[in-house]
């Protein structure tokens, strides 16, 4: 008499092909979801990191315009106040004024009359550069 198949067997290695289909099926859909997550993640990392940056860089400018406008700001001579008050509108136009500057800007209008209106420009400037800078999306 012959032996008889195992059936419990071929059972078990019908289940083993079937999982090995399905795993196959399945590995690449997992690795596919983890990369796109970890893409994902890693882009809005590096959009943050840039946009620090950037922060930055501009924090950078306006301290370099700071410490190049305060000498042409405090000089007795008003064609070099005018300058500096020029030079300021210029940089706001750009959003790289540096704000701290305005309460001066606003005394020498006050104190220096032949400024008053560079000074009142001067100070518009910043004004829009403050708006433009809080409506920017951080």
């Amino acid at each position: 008499m012959p032996p008889m198949p195992d059936l419990t067997q071929s059972k078990v290695d019908y289940r083993l092909d079937q999982l090995s289909k399905f795993a196959g099926i399945l590995l690449p859909l997992v690795v596919a979801v983890v990369g796109a997550g970890y893409t994902y993640e890693k882009d809005q990392s590096d959009a943050r990191t840039l946009q620090h940056q950037q922060r930055q860089e501009l924090k950078q400018v306006q301290y370099g315009n700071l410490t190049a406008l305060i000498p042409l700001l405090t000089s007795q001579d008003a064609s070099i106040r005018l300058l500096c008050m020029e030079i300021f509108t210029s940089e706001a136009k750009k959003r790289q004024a540096p704000l701290d500057l305005v309460p001066s800007l606003k005394r020498l209008g006050k104190e220096h009359s032949e400024n008053q209106s560079e000074a009142a420009a001067a100070v518009a400037a910043a004004e829009a550069q403050s708006k433009a800078e809080a409506s920017t999306p951080e």
